[in-house]
């Protein structure tokens, strides 16, 4: 067993430092359900609209032809329930728009295409951000495009695309952000040159940067990793961003951990691991830069953690809401690690401090209280740690 850990002769880790105020909106969700119901067990304040049936090629079937009752519902249901921010994903391609119609695609024949002609993406776009002016807060151009499944791999013309979609959007609604396509990561060297993360960021910057996030999807490559795996991604990301002079706010629009699939490993992570990973996601998004994070899902069952259960949210689902609770409206105000315990410090909206911890050993949390991601909080003495975060903060 490890002593008590002291604060003394702890390193400030690099690129963590005073931050703004992290709103709500930091943490979001994917709801697959959100256009039969609002969610009953979560009070929303972040969604992405993806996997939810109202992707471009089920809405606008046939040219000109829009069904918007699964959008509407989903727009409607997700405001019921709190939401202040809803981030909209404008693909896929309907087969009648593509390209190339028969170029297969996870949702069908077509969708990984480009349009043959941009004015009709663009005539889509039209007509959701008129339709939905004030309430869609965010669009984003593309899902995972650097993926076979879902992008043909252009992105030159994917760059072009966006510029048009940027000015598109913005003269309808000046208010709404433009996210640029996702890209999943793969941390190491060719990351940084050869990517397409890299090849279509700088595209984006010859165009003069037209959007106001860039967007990554965070899983780990190796599915039994956790957290850790995820920190290697970020930095790998940055870098591409420093390094092509992109001064753009990095958001991670789909992250989650293990894997259910049929045909893969199955990878499913005890309870205490799930809430363990979940809370570590948002705080490290909190202090490692990533302006908002997007979980999947809330109640999509594929990957290896559950949010919610027929009780009710489960661990994770509750660490999920502690970690939104402790870290609203609070600041960052940097982060130390002694190689043994990592330690956070956050001011909170009303000027007190507080900290959260984890690592393995002892800390004295004499007269502090001690709140851990279950919701619960009692008076500290020194205590034990582990890998779950714990909140210290004055009794």
């Amino acid at each position: 067993m490890l002593g008590v850990v002291s604060v003394v002769g702890v390193t400030v880790m690099a690129g963590v430092g005073p931050g703004l105020p992290i709103p709500a909106e930091a943490f979001g969700q994917h709801v697959a359900g959100i256009a039969q119901a609002a969610p009953a067990d979560l009070p929303v304040t972040s969604l992405r609209l993806w996997d939810a049936g109202v992707r471009w090629n089920e809405i606008e079937t046939r040219q000109g032809t829009y069904d918007w009752t699964a959008l509407d519902a989903a727009v409607g249901n997700a405001e019921a329930a709190g939401a202040t921010d809803i981030l909209y994903v404008l693909g896929s391609t309907p087969r009648w728009a593509a390209r190339n119609p028969d170029l297969p695609g996870l949702y069908g024949p077509g969708t990984t295409s480009l349009p043959s002609d941009l004015e009709y993406y663009l005539d889509f776009v039209r007509e959701v951000v008129q339709r939905y002016q004030g309430r869609i807060t965010g669009y984003q151009i593309w899902n995972e495009a650097n993926t076979r499944s879902f992008y043909e791999g252009d992105w030159t013309a994917l760059a072009t695309l966006t510029k048009r979609t940027y000015d598109t959007v913005k003269l309808l609604d000046p208010s709404a952000q433009v996210v640029a396509a996702s890209s999943t990561v793969i941390p190491g060297r060719s990351f940084q040159r050869e990517s397409f993360f890299f090849r279509y960021a700088r595209a984006l910057r010859a165009r003069g940067t037209p959007v106001d996030a860039m967007a990554v999807h965070l899983y780990p490559v190796d599915t039994t990793q956790g957290p850790d795996a995820r920190v290697q991604s970020i930095a790998a990301a940055q870098r591409v961003l420093d390094r092509l002079g992109i001064n753009r706010p990095l958001w991670d629009t789909e992250v989650a951990y293990g894997d259910r699939r049929p045909g893969m490993p199955q990878v499913v992570p005890d309870e205490q691991t799930a809430a363990t990973y979940v809370g570590r996601t948002f705080v490290d998004a909190a202090t490692l830069g990533i302006a908002r994070t997007y979980w999947y899902g809330w109640d999509i069952g594929v990957l290896g953690i559950d949010m919610t259960s027929a009780t009710g949210p489960t661990p994770a689902g509750r660490a999920f809401l502690t970690v939104r609770d402790w870290l609203t409206n609070s600041r960052p105000a940097g982060c130390q690690d002694d190689g043994v315990v990592r330690r956070c410090q956050f001011t909170a909206a009303d000027g007190s401090s507080f900290t959260i911890v984890w690592g393995q050993g002892q800390v004295d949390a004499s007269g502090l209280q001690v709140c851990r991601l279950d919701g619960t909080c009692a008076d500290g003495a020194v205590i034990t740690i582990d890998a779950q975060p714990v909140l210290l903060r004055p009794a």
